[in-house]
């Protein structure tokens, strides 16, 4: 059972800051945390391995609640060197969610045992879609090869009736869907698309009822204030994306009370439709993490933009919408929309710039914004194992040099990152 103490660090367990100075104990059989200390007692508890963390804060592995794993373990295997140890992939292809996950050791139900040198996944698999609708247009303009696109696009189901609701719901399932993704996207904020065929209200409705009753949240894709009103009045549980054509509203806020959901901003992606935010992109590439593990073209597509939205779309908005739902009370779950090759964005690295929008221009603080991407997430997606540091919960664990607490910029500072209580190796 070997064992890891890191010893005189602060520590953030998800939701508050435990203490300024303690210690943690982490295991690899089982995988979890053994014990915390809000102090350094000595002597020190034994371990296999001991690490001063002085200077160092120590905090749940990160989770990105928004990517697509197009390309599977490569992915996963960037995320991680950036801290984030769970992704929630919301759409990938059949074979590549149950290649990923056999891999890993949760396919069919499996609790892990694979890979520990990856993120781990979490998926929706195929998106609940209807014949020439979103996200087609999105995948013909990041998927090189047409002939992949077109394959792709003739496999996605092509929902008419609550009874293909139904048979999506247990297909996906079988797929090793983790919760089911809607698209409910008329294309009106799209400068290039023009107006996309979106399912029904009751269409809409009768996924999520399946999705319920098997037990599986709902995440859905809209990008106008109307779409999202409307997929919120089918009763989702969360939003995918924030939108970005208008001033959020008090009915807003009600439609998103009166089923408690929650919302995935994306608030990077937001602003590569818009064409926005490229200081704060050339920042964060930029920086010491970026130029470690990322190569030119990744770089290169990290500061690109989509331009895709309309000339009266502003970032703003979103930011506007993200405050004003916090305040609210409601519940941010942070994720990004990353893909590869889909510009303005970069596995892991992401996740850091949308933290950092987060406090800079949606008030938040430090401590909001890391329960964003920790304990608020994983309670939203149901993985009770994770997002908070507590004996006998995965060991799932951060180390970064500084206090993000206090400068959330903080969180790119990566010095260790255990899964599973196993060290990433390499040179973090």
């Amino acid at each position: 059972m070997p064992t890891t103490l890191i010893h005189s660090a602060r520590i953030f367990d998800g939701t508050t800051l435990l203490t300024p100075s303690g210690s943690i104990l982490l295991s690899t059989t089982p995988p979890s945390i053994l014990s915390i200390h809000l102090d350094n007692p000595s002597p020190l508890p034994a371990a296999d391995i001991i690490i001063d963390g002085t200077h160092h804060t120590v905090l749940p592995g990160l989770i990105d609640g928004h990517v697509h794993c197009h390309k599977g373990l490569p992915e996963l295997a960037q995320a991680i060197k950036f801290g984030v140890t769970t992704v929630c992939d919301m759409y990938s292809e059949v074979e590549n969610v149950e290649g990923v996950k056999r891999a890993l050791g949760t396919w069919d139900g499996g609790e892990g045992g694979g890979r520990n040198d990856v993120a781990d996944f979490r998926s929706a698999c195929l998106p609940a879609t209807v014949e020439g609708g979103w996200p087609e247009p999105v995948i013909r303009e990041t998927v090189v090869d047409g002939d992949v696109a077109d394959k792709w696009i003739a496999r996605w189901p092509k929902l008419k009736t609550a009874e293909d609701a139904e048979s999506y719901v247990k297909q996906n399932i079988s797929r090793g869907a983790n919760y089911i993704k809607l698209m409910h996207e008329s294309g009106s904020i799209m400068a290039y698309t023009g107006p996309l065929p979106t399912p029904s209200i009751p269409l809409q409705a009768s996924v999520i009822a399946s999705a319920h009753a098997h037990n599986l949240i709902t995440l859905a894709h809209a990008l106008s204030l109307k779409d999202t009103l409307a997929v919120l009045e089918a009763g989702t549980d969360g939003l995918a994306h924030c939108f970005c054509d208008e001033e959020p509203t008090k009915e807003l806020v009600d439609a998103y009370k009166k089923h408690d959901s929650f919302l995935v901003p994306t608030l990077i992606v937001v602003a590569t439709l818009t064409g926005e935010e490229k200081d704060s992109s050339d920042a964060f590439v930029n920086g010491h993490m970026a130029k470690k593990h990322l190569g030119e073209e990744e770089k290169s597509c990290f500061c690109g933009r989509m331009m895709m939205g309309k000339k009266e779309c502003k970032v703003e908005y979103a930011y506007r919408t993200v405050k004003l739902l916090k305040e609210n009370g409601l519940d941010i779950v942070a994720g990004t929309d990353t893909a590869t090759g889909l510009k303005g964005t970069a596995f892991g690295l992401s996740l850091h710039q949308e933290l950092s929008l987060y406090v800079e221009r949606c008030g938040f603080s430090p401590i909001e914004a890391l329960r964003s991407a920790t304990s608020v997430s994983a309670r939203r997606f149901r993985m009770s194992d994770r997002g908070v540091l507590k004996e006998g919960l995965r060991a799932d664990v951060l180390l970064v040099k500084g206090d993000p607490t206090v400068s959330i910029k903080d969180s790119i500072n990566v010095e260790g990152v255990w899964r599973g209580g196993e060290r990433l190796g390499g040179d973090v």
